[in-house]
């Protein structure tokens, strides 16, 4: 519909959300425990945001999970530029991997980039594309560190997708931990074994030279791409220290 100009920008948006679906699922678990919604008010995970009877930011913006905000335009119709608050300084732009210095930013409403934000400290998953969740994706799970923030931390989790096999065991839970000078895998939980033969690392906001990365006594090849420090590691289910030396 409406030419090939629209059904990219669809595609885009579509292709995106199967790519984070790790994230979105591991949400949808932790509803399943806590109650916490997948899509959240923002003073829900930033109370401080709220000054007096006034909520900061705009009254459109909202969390998915703990790690994303995303902040569309107040009036879709209107071409001018608003301001966006953020919980903090540090933030990333989710489509770019640049952090923002400040706890604002300006966004022109564009048809083709809906404004994502990832909190600093995040760790997401994501996936390979796949055209369904009926789908199982192939080849590495991509881990996305966005450094910064008293808490750089994030989790793994999978089961069967349907039946009650995550009941008796059958699931996998793994929590990931950053800092400045490593990345750790927690020892695994559970017996659902991952589609996914190993991890690639992405490490945003990277502006220093190539460091040395240790994987035990074994050396690391590693790459800055895109303002990103980026290497790949074999599955860990024991858990594993990723020492990450300048």
């Amino acid at each position: 519909m409406h030419g090939p100009a629209q059904e990219a920008i669809r595609r885009r948006y579509i292709e995106e959300r199967y790519r984070l679906m790790p994230y979105i699922y591991g949400l949808a678990e932790e509803n399943s425990r806590t109650g916490l919604p997948l899509m959240r008010p923002v003073f829900l995970e930033y109370p401080k945001v709220v000054k007096g009877d006034r909520v900061g930011g705009t009254e459109d913006q909202f969390m998915l999970g703990r790690d994303l905000l995303i902040a569309p335009p107040m009036t879709w119709e209107s071409p001018a530029a608003y301001d966006i608050a953020l919980p903090g300084v540090g933030w990333y732009d989710y489509w770019t991997g640049a952090r923002i210095d400040a706890a604002k930013t300006v966004e022109t409403p564009k048809l083709d980039r809906l404004p994502v934000f990832v909190r600093p400290g995040a760790i997401i998953p994501k996936q390979p594309l796949v055209q369904s969740t009926g789908e199982t994706p192939k080849g590495a799970l991509e881990i996305n560190v966005y450094p910064g923030g008293d808490d750089c931390a994030g989790s793994l989790y999978l089961d069967a997708g349907d039946g009650y096999g995550y009941q008796r065991g059958q699931f996998l839970r793994q929590a990931i931990r950053c800092d400045a000078g490593s990345v750790t895998f927690d020892p695994r939980a559970g017996a659902c074994k991952p589609w996914w033969t190993g991890f690639d690392v992405v490490i945003h906001g990277w502006k220093s030279a190539a460091p040395k990365v240790m994987l035990g006594t074994k050396k690391i090849v590693v790459r800055i791409e895109d303002g990103a420090l980026r290497f790949s590691l074999p599955d860990l289910p024991k858990g594993a220290r990723v020492a990450i030396e300048p």
